[in-house]
């Protein structure tokens, strides 16, 4: 059986991410450049900032995990992809490697070097976004797979947006 996480909205910088009947709730919010997910912590009765990342537009991305981690380059955290690749690999906070990768439209998340699915995430317009958790195991990486999912979400947004005003360029010449 599967899990839906919702998001509030379709943004990526600002929403929340949650599943009740679980006690799942994570808080997305975007200040000046950084973005930052925080994790209800029921025992701590307050939000606990689990990542934040920065993609700025001159500079090289940053990413930062964990309440007391410290800054990096983006580089140093997910594993170098192929040349042409758009995929994502990390380690989650569980200790297990995993790739986030565009599959038929969509992000899916998968071990690395494996092709099934472990998380599909579902992007509607007219109702609620969610991540599609099949496998339950992910669970424990929940922390790190949201963060890298908002990053490589996020990159995906600002590539579909490149490429149609590449092919709106195209079209009016």
């Amino acid at each position: 059986m599967s899990v839906h996480l919702y998001f509030a909205n379709n943004s990526v910088r600002n929403t929340t991410i949650s599943c009740d009947s679980l006690g799942i709730h994570y808080t997305v919010s975007k200040a000046e450049k950084i973005v930052s997910l925080s994790r209800w912590d029921v025992t701590a009765n307050s939000n606990v900032v689990v990542g934040e990342f920065e993609l700025p537009s001159f500079r090289k991305d940053r990413i930062k995990v964990g309440p007391m981690g410290q800054w990096q380059p983006m580089r140093n955290y997910f594993d170098k992809p192929g040349m042409f690749s758009t995929s994502m690999t990390f380690t989650s906070n569980n200790g297990m490697k995993y790739t986030w990768k565009e599959h038929h439209g969509h992000l899916i998340m998968t071990h690395s070097g494996n092709k099934n699915a472990l998380i599909k995430y579902h992007r509607h317009v007219s109702k609620s976004s969610y991540l599609d958790v099949l496998d339950s195991s992910t669970m424990t990486g929940l922390d790190a797979i949201l963060l890298t999912f908002l990053i490589a979400e996020r990159k995906k947004r600002d590539n579909d947006e490149a490429g149609g005003e590449i092919a709106e360029a195209v079209a009016g010449a």
